[in-house]
């Protein structure tokens, strides 16, 4: 009966096995491009979130125009925003009472730009204080749409507002 024993110890004649060295640099590796992936997707949550704010104040405004039966215009003053009652001659009538956040603010210090449905493209920097609907609703549920522009360090934050009142959110890099 034959018995089978394994060995132990080092065989000198071959290497098998890693180093300390190689073991610590493939953990520094996976370490910090899983750090890098984990930011970029804080960063693409933190854009969603605005987003979705962002929806929920033109939804809300969409709802209460129809609801009221009345036209109501969107203000972007360069720091924050504003939704008026407007008459058919685009006077304002009085503010519309909400407290959504549109998360139009965070943006305050990063280059904006909002483009017209008939072309016209408008600028915010710091010193705007244009009163002019950006986007103006409708009792029908139709709106004046838009796209705005937001640029960041590496990228422009698109929200494109439809006249149906869909909104699509897309990231430019450049």
């Amino acid at each position: 009966m034959k018995i089978l024993i394994s060995e132990t110890g080092c065989n000198k004649s071959s290497t098998l096995g890693f180093t300390l060295i190689e073991i610590l640099i493939v953990l520094f590796i996976l370490g910090l491009s899983s750090s890098l992936i984990i930011l970029n997707f804080s960063t693409l949550d933190s854009l969603e979130k605005q987003i979705n704010s962002f929806e929920t104040k033109i939804n809300y405004l969409s709802e209460e125009s129809i609801i009221t039966g009345r036209i109501i215009g969107w203000y972007y003053d360069g720091e924050k925003d504003h939704a008026m009652y407007l008459d058919n001659n685009f006077e304002e009538q009085g503010a519309v009472k909400e407290n959504i956040d549109s998360g139009i603010e965070e943006f305050q210090d990063l280059k904006k730009i909002f483009k017209f449905s008939d072309g016209t493209i408008l600028e915010f920097n710091n010193n705007f204080f244009e009163r002019r609907p950006l986007i103006v609703f409708y009792p029908s549920g139709e709106n004046t749409g838009g796209i705005f522009d937001i640029y960041q360090s590496n990228n422009i934050q698109r929200i494109i507002i439809k006249n149906n009142g869909k909104i699509r959110n897309e990231i430019i890099s450049y």
